[in-house]
């Protein structure tokens, strides 16, 4: 998953955000914004060790380095996610762990106990909860709809303010709801950019002819197209659109699916 950043901002005079991942880099998010003297780390895929007040994670495919951070670098701030986020992403980090250190072999690496402790750390976030970090600092949670826990978040440091988002999105289907924010005007906005400039089909025209090319494969016996034998396989990576796939195939059996889908019926 690539993960491009669009800013678009007045910057406050003492306002910088290097980016330690994303920025035409792939599944490595991770920018650490400055912002009325404090320093909060958005997303962590990659980081090279920075004096952090705080990490916010806004959703499970961003935490690739969470663990190195808490663990070896000795990060002891807080550490801010959605409960569903923190649910996942101790699935997701052994995984990583295993096939970085089983598979391939790396030694310097963060073990499965550091794993754990890391998660203990972890304060989870309910959305549209204001939270006070400190005297001056405070974070409120947005629901973005793109994968499970998945959030935006409003970052407020006295009268200045940033609203960050990685992936979004603003069409419901079966699976989760449309993206949702307050009204309001923050100094900075920066968001993850990938489909910026793509035109795609809508999601309607998609699963129309997804359950079509289901329906064709069950007419041949399950067998692929140019296969004289064998069933057809179903590829997909593993996130949100799997599980809206999938309440596609539940539904394929009722006529106005295929003919008449209305996503926003199912959400």
């Amino acid at each position: 998953m690539a993960h491009c950043v669009c800013v678009c901002f007045k910057l406050p005079h003492d306002f910088t955000f290097p980016l330690q991942g994303a920025g035409q880099d792939v599944g490595r998010s991770c920018i650490l914004v400055s912002i009325g003297g404090k320093n909060i780390m958005l997303d962590c895929g990659m980081h090279m060790g920075y004096n952090d007040d705080i990490i916010i994670v806004t959703f499970f495919f961003l935490v690739h380095s969470l663990p190195y951070m808490s663990e070896m670098v000795g990060y002891d701030g807080p550490i801010y996610m959605t409960h569903p986020t923190k649910a996942i992403c101790p699935i997701l980090l052994e995984d990583f762990r295993k096939i970085t250190v089983d598979k391939k072999g790396e030694t310097n690496f963060f073990t499965s106990q550091m794993i754990k402790d890391c998660m203990k750390k972890v304060v989870p976030l309910n959305l549209h909860q204001t939270v006070q970090v400190d005297d001056e600092l405070e974070i409120k949670a947005y629901y973005a709809g793109h994968v499970l826990g998945a959030a935006m978040v409003q970052i407020k440091v006295g009268s200045e303010s940033v609203v960050y988002t990685g992936d979004y999105n603003m069409t419901p289907d079966r699976h989760l709801g449309a993206a949702w924010i307050d009204k309001c005007r923050p100094d900075i906005l920066i968001s993850e950019s990938t489909y910026a400039t793509t035109i795609r089909d809508s999601k309607r025209c998609r699963e129309r002819d997804f359950l079509k090319k289901v329906h064709e494969s069950i007419e041949r016996g399950g067998k692929g197209e140019d296969e004289p034998e064998g069933p057809d396989l179903l590829l997909h990576r593993a996130n949100g659109e799997s599980e809206s796939l999938l309440q596609a195939l539940h539904h394929v059996d009722q006529p106005e699916d295929s003919e008449n889908l209305c996503p926003e019926e199912h959400v």
